[in-house]
């Protein structure tokens, strides 16, 4: 009797672990720092004029701008609310470094910043760097923050697309970027 009921436990603990290892699968959360590009195609003015056009076109209020510098901030841009107690809003800042690195060379620093702000609270907020998922696309999408309407879905969109733009008026594909990431890998509950 003390057999069978060892095998059915053991049997049962089996069915278990199979089923709980399909429900759990992973994904990386990544939080970008900046993304750099270096390029010979374009001069720094022109790529300073070019950034804050960028950032203008894509709904961006430039908060300073210093061309000698070769530095462009924007004021903080809205991008999602999360409803709840207490319900929040998220906003991105772009900062813009264009230097010149020599030989006709210039090279690009982009840094994002995300403000958490509680509306029930407007000194309640947070500032910190951009953070997004990674992964196979039917993990991420079972995240909540990653859907179409999630929050750091929106905010990774937005940024990218500035990106993107960068990408364009430099003539350097998004993917020759150095992209300044941290990832960590987070398991994902499938439920």
């Amino acid at each position: 009797m003390q057999i069978r009921r060892t095998i059915s436990t053991f049997f049962a603990m089996s069915v278990l672990a199979i089923v709980l290892s399909g429900c759990f699968s992973s994904a990386f959360l990544v939080t970008m720092q900046s993304l750099e590009v270096s390029s010979t195609k374009v001069d720094a003015s022109n790529a300073f004029n070019g950034i804050t056009m960028v950032l203008v076109d894509r709904g961006f209020d430039i908060k300073a701008s210093n061309e000698a510098a070769g530095l462009i901030t924007t004021e903080y841009k809205k991008f999602a609310s999360l409803g709840g107690s207490p319900p929040f809003d998220f906003y991105l800042q772009v900062k813009a470094l264009v230097k010149k690195a020599g030989d006709g060379e210039i090279q690009i620093k982009l840094v994002p910043t995300v403000k958490e702000q509680n509306r029930m609270n407007a000194a309640a907020f947070t500032e910190r760097e951009l953070t997004y998922y990674e992964g196979e696309p039917a993990t991420v999408q079972k995240i909540k923050t990653m859907k179409e309407d999630g929050w750091q879905h929106q905010g990774q969109t937005l940024f990218m697309n500035v990106a993107h733009d960068v990408s364009a008026l430099t003539g350097v594909s998004i993917e020759e970027m150095t992209h300044n990431t941290t990832k960590v890998e987070e398991s994902v509950v499938a439920f």
